[in-house]
């Protein structure tokens, strides 16, 4: 099952990255890469989810992110460390459905940093991610 969420994870990151660069209809693209990848119905259910809800809370993700790292404003930062992001933190943060351990998110996040991301992306997305876990953890326990 790790592999199928990490493989998924890689998915959506892709479909983020495409729907952030262009105006494609996220219907459209999740329906296409659907047809391209043959994942299982957990499988499909899971990308479905990842991408839809980073999408929509997309706003809100992007000013988390900017009130963690105010140096590196959304609009500039690199796509595929955006997407990474706006992923792990919808599954930090909002999805309900999963609950997937804060550790295994940010740990799959650097993977995902390090494979497609550029020299510094896992660092960069393991620092963002920890900081905004810490302030959950804080908000929580106050």
């Amino acid at each position: 099952m790790a592999s199928l969420r990490r493989r998924v994870r890689a998915i959506a990151l892709q479909i983020l990255f495409e729907l952030d660069a262009t105006d494609h209809s996220p219907d459209q693209v999740v329906a296409r890469r659907l047809e391209e990848e043959r994942l299982p119905p957990e499988g499909e259910r899971f990308l479905r989810r990842l991408v839809f809800g980073a999408w929509e809370h997309a706003s809100y993700l992007d000013r988390i992110i900017e009130e963690t790292a105010p140096n590196w404003p959304v609009s500039q930062m690199p796509g595929v460390d955006k997407a990474i992001l706006r992923i792990a933190l919808f599954e930090a943060l909002i999805d309900e459905e999963e609950k997937t351990p804060l550790k295994a998110i940010i740990n799959e996040a650097v993977e995902l940093a390090k494979q497609y991301g550029s020299d510094n992306s896992s660092r960069f997305v393991n620092g963002v991610l920890g900081t905004v876990v810490s302030r959950y953890r804080e908000r929580r326990k106050g």
